[in-house]
């Protein structure tokens, strides 16, 4: 009988020494994880706002360049389309700028009504050949050769008077094509020796006009694109002269055009 005492209290003995070693590490774990995320959440707290800022702008910025990626990525499966079947019935007028497209064999002259030199008050006697075209699509890119054609004492009275003849433009060639979508081309930039050839040729006076075809478009319920801003900085397209484009500006521009003539 005293042999099975011992035998149980030697037992007894034992569990708790082994739950007590094992309960000691189980406490230690916890103890331990515990303090590590006490440490980390201080480590988060020293952290400066700057850093986390940092952070953020570095994650939005990889975000814009993957966006932007994916739209060269797209214009360059594009440029195999066949630009001539594409606008087949789309007219181009314009100056100089726009002439180029049928002189550079991209579009056929049918689809280009322009001419060096050309503003928006030489446009209204196009349209009578515009009713005979009865195109779906138009696009309308003026304002380089406006820019000096329009003269008057400030800037802003002569961006004024391009708006009024542009907007007469408008309402004339919607006279005789109700059913034609018109969409206006922004004013291009120019690049700094545009002056050489004309003093009004900066881009401040250019953006003033950018400005007014705009809200031509708005009055006139037409579609604004601005192309500029695309453009913008890219002075390899430019020729020599600063005033007009290579042969690669207008495959941009087909291209960017795509996204709203479908």
């Amino acid at each position: 009988m005293r042999r099975k005492i011992l035998t149980v209290i030697t037992l007894a003995m034992s569990f708790y020494i082994i739950f007590s070693f094992i309960t000691g590490m189980l406490n230690g774990v916890f103890q331990s994880k515990s303090q590590s995320r006490k440490d980390y959440l201080v480590k988060l707290e020293n952290k400066s706002l700057a850093d986390l800022q940092d952070k953020i702008d570095t994650y939005q910025n990889d975000i814009l360049n993957k966006k932007n990626d994916n739209i060269e990525n797209q214009s360059i499966e594009k440029m195999d389309i066949n630009y001539s079947k594409y606008y087949e019935n789309t007219i181009f007028m314009g100056d100089s700028i726009t002439e180029a497209l049928s002189e550079f064999g991209i579009l056929d002259s049918y689809n280009v009504i322009a001419n060096k030199g050309d503003t928006v008050v030489n446009a209204l006697q196009n349209t009578d050949k515009l009713q005979d075209i009865n195109p779906k699509n138009l696009v309308l890119l003026y304002g380089m050769n406006d820019v000096i054609a329009f003269d008057s004492n400030s800037s802003e009275e002569s961006s004024n008077a391009f708006k009024e003849k542009y907007i007469e433009l408008i309402n004339s060639i919607k006279a005789v094509l109700p059913k034609t979508n018109i969409y206006l081309i922004s004013p291009l930039p120019v690049m700094d020796n545009a002056v050489n050839t004309n003093p009004k040729l900066t881009n401040e006076n250019l953006n003033n006009f950018r400005l007014k075809v705009h809200e031509v478009a708005t009055a006139t319920g037409s579609t604004y694109i601005d192309l500029a801003s695309v453009i913008t900085e890219k002075d390899y397209l430019h020729e020599q002269d600063g005033i007009h484009y290579k042969y690669d500006f207008y495959t941009l521009w087909l291209d960017f055009l795509i996204n709203y003539i479908q």
